[in-house]
């Protein structure tokens, strides 16, 4: 009986045992990130790549940030540190190294210039990085070039999935039709550059998945808990490397020797990242060229984010040399209008709001009682078709402008439609133009400028007198855009339009005498 009760006492505690095994549930906790930033001269930037940093959906506590910047001509290390200090208590820590002085390299000619020196430091930061990483014993680390903006919250989380001691998640340029990318398809017998047709492949998104490629760079997730990465390494320069100064084919090459392969995902839309600047552009080119991808893309799409833990500030609005700017949008279309005054506050623009004559609250009945007759046998020249109300809406809109202009005697007003796009450059150009129109007004008095048009005409044309920047338009549709002045407001009214409407199109090219049909 001893023995029986004993061995059900073990077996009971066993039970128990078993029990308490199951019972307890538990999660692992996030791997641990460095994140490696190293920025300079791109405090025009910081806003909108920060943003992106804050938005990964990942555990903050799980990372720590190494910062580094060095040699800056403008205040990137302000914004960096005002970064630091507001979200410091959302990482784990994050630390700030800066070389204040001095603010160039000796060996550059500008400040955009890629000389040895500037690579040689580079290397020396992104081992800092490295050796940081093994210090803190973090799992991964993750390089991220400021330039390079990834827009989808989970990358961190995909890339750790793929479970690739190397991994680059694929961005490319904003450019639509833009080849370049953080990766290479192939490289050459001397380590350069060289392009596949497998590129294109990866690059547009034709396969999808995880694949080894020659080059990755920019943006780079390193599994820190793979051996193969105790010899991985950027600064000193291996003994055996021959290739040219470049931390990337440096990189690359560690990796080989390190028996790493280097792997690109592309089965996300992960980001973009920025086209590499001339090297002779100035500061003030790259924060223009910054400036344009920035209006450019949000035309098309949401605008790019920026961060609130970052100090923006955006032009002063004001008319210029205009005594007014107007924006015609229907009442309906807020959409347009929302996107034109996000456009119009970036670039500086003061401007009034025009609410357009819709076309959709138009009848015939109500058009004639308005004293509006379309001309008599008018067909769309394409369509072939009369004259529709959204087209007489349209005009109408113009042409109370018009009267707006001469009923305040305003000298010189900007018109824009609520579907212009912005060329890049469009300040320096308006006002490249606007000088230039100053000239010539002197010897040749000009009344309307389009500055948005569609040329419909074969016809050459010629450069006025005295200017690079303005020709004599020929036959012309659209009105997207135009500068009018007074003068040119009376005769476009003076033309008795309303007894005889056309389409704005077709009525304005008949009033400077360069219609077809004339």
């Amino acid at each position: 009986m001893r023995f029986i009760n004993v061995y059900l006492f073990i077996v009971a505690m066993l039970l128990i045992h078993q029990a308490a095994c199951e019972s307890v549930k538990f999660s692992l906790k996030k791997p641990t990130i460095l994140l490696s930033i190293i920025s300079r001269n791109e405090e025009h930037i910081l806003p909108t790549f920060l943003a992106y940093i804050e938005q990964l959906n990942y555990p903050k506590n799980r990372i720590t940030i190494l910062i580094q910047t060095d040699h800056n001509e403008d205040r990137t290390f302000n914004v960096l540190s005002e970064w630091s200090r507001n979200v410091k208590s959302l990482y784990h820590d994050i630390y700030i190294l800066h070389e204040a002085f001095p603010i160039t390299y000796n060996d550059s000619l500008t400040a955009n210039q890629w000389t040895t020196s500037r690579f040689l430091n580079l290397l020396k930061l992104r081992q800092n990085a490295l050796d940081k990483a093994r210090r803190v014993w973090s799992d991964y680390i993750l390089f991220v070039d400021t330039d390079n903006f990834l827009m989808n919250k989970e990358t961190l989380n995909i890339l750790i999935a793929t479970q690739q001691v190397i991994v680059s998640p694929m961005l490319r340029s904003f450019d639509a039709d833009g080849l370049y990318s953080n990766f290479w398809g192939a490289m050459d017998e001397r380590g350069y550059y060289k392009r596949v047709p497998e590129y294109f492949t990866l690059l547009k998104r034709e396969t999808l998945g995880v694949y080894y490629v020659p080059m990755v760079h920019s943006t780079m997730l390193i599994d820190m808990r793979s051996n193969l990465t105790d010899t991985l390494m950027f600064y000193p320069i291996p003994l055996s490397y021959s290739g040219v100064i470049d931390d990337i084919l440096v990189f690359a090459q560690s990796a080989k020797h390190s028996g790493i392969n280097l792997a690109i995902c592309n089965t996300e839309v992960f980001g973009f990242l920025l086209n590499p600047c001339a090297e002779d552009w100035t500061l003030e080119d790259k924060k223009d060229f910054f400036n344009d991808v920035f209006l450019n893309y949000a035309t098309y799409n949401e605008p790019l984010e920026r961060s609130v833990n970052v100090p923006h500030s955006f032009p002063v609005p004001s008319y210029g040399i205009f005594d007014e700017i107007f924006v015609i949008n229907l009442i309906r279309r807020q959409d347009r209008f929302k996107k034109m005054s996000f456009l119009l506050k970036e670039l500086g623009f003061k401007f009034r709001h025009f609410e357009a004559v819709d076309g959709r609250e138009l009848s015939a009945k109500k058009v004639k009682e308005m004293g509006i007759f379309p001309l008599e046998g008018f067909k769309d020249p394409y369509l072939e078709r009369p004259m529709t109300l959204g087209e007489i809406g349209c005009f109408l809109s113009h042409w109370r402008i018009w009267n707006e202009i001469v009923d305040r005697s305003l000298d010189m007003v900007l018109v824009l439609e609520d579907d212009v796009r912005f060329e890049s450059g469009f300040n320096k150009k308006l006002h490249q133009l606007l000088v230039s129109a100053d000239e010539i007004q002197k010897n040749q008095p000009w009344d309307f400028m389009y500055l948005g048009r569609k040329r419909m005409s074969s016809q050459m044309e010629y450069y006025v007198e005295g200017s690079d920047k303005i020709v004599w338009a020929k036959y012309s549709y659209w009105t997207l855009g135009y500068i009018i002045r007074l003068s040119g407001a009376k005769k476009l009214i003076a033309g008795d339009p309303l007894s005889k409407m056309l389409p704005v199109d077709e009525y304005i090219p008949i009033m400077f005498d360069n219609h077809p049909e004339i």
